[in-house]
């Protein structure tokens, strides 16, 4: 669909599993910042047992925009130790989001930091402070891990291998078991 780098896939842009049962199938995509997607409705998230958001069709149907609870409430998990924080840098935010918009993925800036690899000599305590104070950030699924390289989804061997739960992505040839 995107017709050049800097465009992005819808394909992409929202998650391909359901946030609560991390299967696939017919699923509803957040309008808010998380860019999570679910199974709205019990017969969407059958096949996999999953519990669902428990909507209607009649709902579905009628729903302009949906909003998951974290980003009606903007309280968001941080991607990498998992616990609530606020993201509403009104009443003082403890959770950041990503930069990239296509990301969704939120951080307490003291475990965001520790991931990232800083090439320009800034310390981890010095990106604390930065990402504390709302300084954008690309969060470390954007880089491998190995090589530091983005990813290039022309080349099978340069795609991601992204986990869904830890911070971290590999390219497929720099996979461990790669051989």
């Amino acid at each position: 669909m995107a017709s050049s780098d800097d465009e992005i896939d819808f394909e992409d842009e929202f998650d391909s599993v359901c946030a609560l049962c991390d299967d696939g199938g017919e699923l509803l995509c957040c309008d808010g910042r998380c860019l999570r997607a679910f199974h709205a409705t019990r017969e969407h998230g059958k096949e996999t047992m999953c519990e669902s958001l428990g909507f209607t069709q009649a709902e579905l149907d009628a729903m302009q925009f949906f909003f998951c609870k974290n980003c009606e409430d903007r309280q968001h998990q941080c991607f990498a130790c998992g616990k609530l924080g606020s993201s509403d840098r009104s009443s003082g935010a403890e959770v950041f989001a990503c930069i990239s918009v296509a990301c969704g993925k939120f951080y307490h800036p003291h475990c965001v930091a520790q991931f990232i690899d800083q090439d320009n000599g800034v310390t981890a305590e010095e990106l604390e402070k930065k990402i504390s104070k709302a300084e954008p950030f690309t969060c470390p699924i954007h880089k491998c891990c190995v090589c530091k390289q983005g990813e290039n989804k022309k080349d099978p061997e340069m795609r991601f291998a992204a986990s869904s739960r830890f911070p971290k992505s590999y390219h497929r040839k720099c996979l461990p078991w790669h051989s």
